[in-house]
């Protein structure tokens, strides 16, 4: 587990590694080709973030610390269909073209195998097709940030099915939400191992002795958490604190861009975490010294 990162920070293997003599315009290419203006001091510079993690379709249009405009789905199906038409009407609405986008922020997973593959596809088609910066954001630090202003341990959960969970924990630590595991897979059991460990660490720390638990994932193993995690368990206040929100992963990720962290959009990939399940037959049958068709 890495403790104490920064939530949403890109991990250095496949960061883009800017020049530090160069100037910032290099990172976003040369927009001459689409025929855009260069932003003048005081001029909007928007960004466009993009997630399809989970049952959640969400994008959403904004700049550093203002949000311009959002919108989101929970049909849960769909989200190849029905993306494209909710971006097109969301920058439509907000009078942007694209060649106005001055980089993108997308939910990099975990989350739904194909869910995930929808939203990076797209960023890195923008990305390379209007030249601007790409950074990839954990879903789940979309959805943790619902918690940011909490005094509890956060712990976002995407239900992964048998009773599995995308997860990691996350904390206000002086004054700052940072991130303090890596994302992970986890059975239930060990999930509530992990989370009482850390209640003997927040309680020797003279700190809130008290989880707060969001996501579908919390919703689908809600009885069996409140049963075994006691007065410690907190769940979302309201349904909409329990999926994520692109307007959060701009929070996590303008940032990001505006210094120079910015993912090389030709190797970028979706973080799984695990293999889908034909993978595993494969793996599995050549383990075994078998064939498969």
């Amino acid at each position: 587990m890495a403790a104490g990162c920064a939530a949403g920070r890109p991990r250095a293997g496949d960061r883009a590694q800017p020049d530090p003599d160069r100037p910032r315009d290099h990172i976003r290419g040369d927009r001459s080709a689409l025929g855009s203006k260069a932003k003048g001091v005081g001029e909007d510079v928007p960004y466009l973030a993009i997630d399809t993690a989970t049952q959640t379709l969400s994008v959403a249009v904004g700049e550093q610390g203002k949000l311009l405009g959002e919108a989101t789905t929970q049909l849960s199906k769909n989200h190849s269909v029905k993306m494209m038409p909710l971006l097109e009407g969301l920058m439509s609405n907000l009078d942007l073209a694209p060649d106005t986008l001055q980089g993108i922020v997308v939910g990099r997973g975990p989350g739904s195998y194909t869910g995930v593959r929808i939203a990076v596809t797209a960023a890195k088609a923008f990305a390379m097709a209007l030249k601007i910066p790409l950074v990839g954001v954990s879903s789940l630090d979309a959805l943790a940030r619902h918690g940011a202003m909490s005094d509890a341990l956060i712990v976002p959960m995407f239900d992964a099915r048998r009773k599995q969970a995308y997860t990691a924990f996350y904390e206000v630590q002086n004054g700052e939400f940072v991130k303090i595991t890596d994302d992970q897979l986890m059975v239930l059991d060990d999930l509530i191992k992990a989370i009482n460990s850390r209640m003997v660490v927040r309680r020797l720390d003279k700190r809130p002795v008290k989880v707060l638990l969001l996501g579908d994932g919390a919703q689908a193993h809600r009885e069996e958490l409140r049963e075994r995690l006691g007065e410690k368990a907190l769940f979302a206040p309201s349904p909409s604190h329990d999926f994520v929100r692109a307007a959060h992963l701009l929070e996590a990720g303008i940032p990001l861009i505006e210094a120079g962290e910015a993912h090389d959009a030709a190797t970028f990939a979706p973080e799984y975490l695990q293999l889908v399940e034909a993978e595993k037959k494969w793996l599995e049958a050549q383990g075994a010294g078998g064939k498969t068709e």
